[in-house]
């Protein structure tokens, strides 16, 4: 029964997932592929309702500056990797390429709640500084957008506070306007044009199993500006694929998203 609560909040991105898979079969990808989605949505409920959300008294409540520097450090990997067409997002495990920002974001966007506010400062900065290098307009204005939230609430000096606001707008328009040039993959990027070609009701039972998706960080965001900046951040790397060739996360093609959303939710279902 308790393994059975824990998991609830992980069957919200099965509508998203089911969706996108049968979108991917209806477009002739190979279930290799189609299917990948599901597996590790498997693996990532199990390990997550037995040994993550169970272990609440375990939580930490305060930052640690070196775990934060940790995944920022981890963003750094993909540039050690060969990339495509100079663009370096991925850290790749033979076949397998892992998207860093999609996986590291949500957890980076936690522990710059929990630190102190120079620290978040400094790391929100390298963070985007590293996002733009990649790069990636797309993770990095969700990541500004997501994190700012948590900035504007830390800092208390207005003319720190709108200076780091200048310079995150700044940075988002810099990163738009040297996209890359890599063409979309239909089912990774596209994904939600597919699910719109099999007719206008799998659009409407599309959009509504994204909106499932961001439903508890919206829901707990109420009280916690912690759960509404990880909404934030999914909801905008959701929009930023209607104007860039970017990963819609869940529905999409590939595991890293899902991952990322299991430690965001899971942090959700753990905090509240």
């Amino acid at each position: 029964m308790n393994t059975l609560k824990n998991s609830i909040s992980y069957l919200l991105m099965i509508p998203a997932i089911l969706i996108g898979t049968f979108a991917m079969a209806a477009n002739g990808v190979s279930p290799g592929i189609s299917l990948q989605n599901i597996l590790i949505w498997i693996m990532g409920t199990v390990l997550c309702s037995y040994y993550l959300v169970p272990k609440k008294e375990k939580r930490v409540s305060k930052g640690n500056l070196i775990i934060t520097c940790i995944p920022v450090a981890l963003l750094v990997l993909p540039f050690l990797f060969d990339g495509s067409g100079g663009v370096h997002r991925w850290i790749t495990f033979g076949p397998v390429n892992i998207n860093a920002a999609s996986i590291i974001l949500p957890f980076l966007i936690i522990q710059l709640w929990k630190n102190r506010t120079s620290h978040a400062i400094a790391l929100y900065f390298i963070t985007l500084l590293i996002l733009l290098f990649h790069p990636d307009a797309g993770q990095l204005t969700s990541f500004a957008c997501a994190a700012f939230i948590i900035l504007w609430k830390k800092i208390s000096n207005w003319k720190l506070k709108l200076l780091s606001f200048m310079l995150s707008v700044v940075t988002v328009i810099i990163s738009w306007i040297f996209l890359d040039d890599l063409a979309p993959v239909p089912f990774v990027e596209d994904i939600i044009f597919l699910v719109a070609d099999l007719g206008f009701v799998w659009l409407i039972l599309g959009v509504l199993s994204l909106l499932l998706l961001l439903s508890p960080f919206f829901y707990y965001g109420r009280n916690n500006i912690l759960s509404l900046s990880l909404g934030v951040y999914f909801l905008m790397a959701m929009i930023v694929t209607l104007f860039g060739h970017f990963p819609m996360p869940i529905m999409g093609y590939g595991i890293s998203p899902i991952i990322g959303y299991f430690l965001a939710v899971s942090w959700i279902r753990i905090n509240n």
